[in-house]
């Protein structure tokens, strides 16, 4: 068979366009440079690329093992947030929105400030743990002087042990005023730089953890009661799935098992686990809730969307398998593309089999050990369109 050599240009803007148009299905290729030929060909192709030229278009090879088949069971299921990674951002004090510092949809990390308040409940508070701070340093050092005179036998020990009762209700005092001021949302160092502070009465609130600004209710100048929600944060990067399993089938599902989901419309795969089933069942459908924790790869799960889930029950026949975005149409032939040696990649027609949970397996056209690119074929298969092959997305 004879080979063709296609040399690509490495203009990186062009390059990246095409490595997400392949993502998404859409017929873009990496044009050759200025000069530069495609060859002569016939039934298939090799293509050269420097490692810049391979990073830049964002191909990832993998060496094919032989793996298990996963038997699976299909179902639909609606995308929710992940309740364990969702934040109420509350106030804990009757108060007065003084400030706003992040947005609806902003991205923000732990610790960041969300929204400043103003409480005069607040500023007691304050006031109060800084006078009963001074008192209790006052009647520290008072029993540290005493204790020093009664060693010297100057005072009795009567009136030491009248200090030391003092000392110890100023340290009960301190502790009431420094619980108040945690009741009310403060943090050990809010509370330690009050004893530098002139302004007193202002509480910020910050992120508990990193995520996204998912709900935001609140005005400058509005009054807040304690317990009043202002906005949420949740961290996106997994979520949940919720399916419905019917009770013929309930038998084969257990919390662990790896699943994978679908978006209604796409090519994508997203993976993830069963992390819970529940405990009864619909009495009109006869399914039972099974809950997944699924990995929001690029963030592109959103709560309410729909999808198709997969998950995986037991283990099948060993296949030789392979991503599905590797395997490409050629017409009326599946290709794949193998990395003969460094830079190299060939044309491979193949002959494919069964396919779940995003993976394909190949029943002919490669061998265990070769490398496979799984991750920018596309781009690959466009420039053998623009050398007379007609390539679409398996």
């Amino acid at each position: 068979m004879k080979k063709i050599t296609i040399i690509l240009t490495t203009m990186l803007v062009f390059i990246s366009s095409t490595v997400n148009a392949a993502e998404h299905g859409r017929d873009h290729g990496v044009q050759a440079s200025e000069g530069q030929s495609h060859g002569d060909h016939e039934e298939g192709g090799l293509i050269k690329l420097s490692q810049a030229q391979i990073k830049q278009a964002g191909i990832v090879t993998e060496a094919l093992q032989m793996q298990a088949e996963m038997k699976t069971v299909t179902a639909p299921g609606t995308v929710a947030f992940n309740a364990y990674a969702l934040a109420d951002i509350t106030t804990l004090v009757d108060a007065v929105v003084y400030g706003r510092h992040v947005r609806l949809g902003d991205q923000v990390k732990k610790g960041q400030k969300l929204v400043t308040l103003n409480s005069t409940a607040l500023a007691q508070a304050e006031a109060n743990y800084i006078k009963t701070h001074a008192e209790h340093t006052r009647s520290k050092q008072e029993l540290a002087r005493l204790k020093k005179l009664a060693q010297q036998k100057i005072v009795s020990q009567a009136r030491l042990q009248q200090v030391k009762s003092t000392y110890q209700a100023m340290h009960a005092n301190l502790a009431a005023a420094r619980a108040t001021l945690y009741s009310y949302g403060l943090s050990k160092a809010d509370i330690t730089s009050l004893l530098k502070q002139e302004v007193y009465g202002l509480l910020t609130l910050r992120a508990p953890h990193a995520g996204t600004v998912v709900a935001d209710d609140f005005r400058i100048g509005q009054h807040l009661s304690a317990g009043t929600r202002l906005m949420q944060i949740v961290d996106e990067s997994q979520v949940w799935v919720e399916v419905k399993i019917p009770e013929t089938q309930l038998s084969q599902i257990h919390v662990g098992q790896t699943a994978s989901v679908n978006p209604k419309g796409t090519k994508e795969h997203y993976q993830g686990a069963v992390i819970n089933i529940h405990h009864q069942l619909d009495a009109i459908t006869r399914t039972a809730g099974v809950r997944l924790n699924i990995h929001n790869i690029r963030d592109q799960l959103h709560p309410g969307m729909f999808v198709s889930a997969e998950i995986g029950t037991s283990s099948g026949q060993p296949s030789l398998l392979v991503s599905e975005h590797a395997v490409q149409r050629q017409g009326s032939e599946l290709i794949v593309f193998v990395e003969e040696e460094a830079g190299h990649f060939e044309r491979r027609e193949v002959e494919t089999g069964k396919a779940s949970m995003g993976m394909v397996s190949i029943l002919k056209g490669v061998k265990p050990g070769e490398s496979v690119v799984v991750k920018g074929a596309f781009v690959l298969a466009s420039e053998l369109a623009k050398a007379g092959f007609e390539v679409h997305n398996h």
